[in-house]
């Protein structure tokens, strides 16, 4: 899937500003990440194992096949996005800090 950073879709949006732009244009930074490749990094920086139970509900991108936003309109407009790859990774460790404080916080009860 696509992703593109708040503060970067901030920006993309001040770039478009003064941009004589017809129609739709998207906004997401370069590249792609699976569900898979996000579970499996987070199951290695914490130890800890996904619980797959297919009687759970259905999450709203079941089955949808793997796809990434076409930029090319925005770049052609002269906008860089940045490399997916080169924040993710951060952004995934500050939320496995979150909630690792917050389990500290409930005495290793955390729900």
């Amino acid at each position: 899937m696509s992703y593109i950073r708040s503060d970067e879709a901030g920006k993309f949006l001040t770039f478009l500003v003064d941009k004589d732009v017809k129609g739709a244009i998207n906004g997401a930074s370069d590249g792609t990440i699976s569900i898979k490749e996000i579970i499996e990094y987070v199951e290695e920086k914490t130890g800890a194992r996904a619980i797959i139970d297919n009687s759970g509900e259905d999450a709203p991108y079941n089955g949808e096949p793997e796809y990434s936003i076409c930029t090319d309109k925005a770049k052609e407009l002269g906008y860089q996005f940045t490399e997916l790859k080169d924040w993710i990774y951060e952004l995934l460790d500050y939320y496995i800090q979150v909630v690792e404080e917050l389990d500290k916080v409930d005495n290793g009860r955390f729900h």
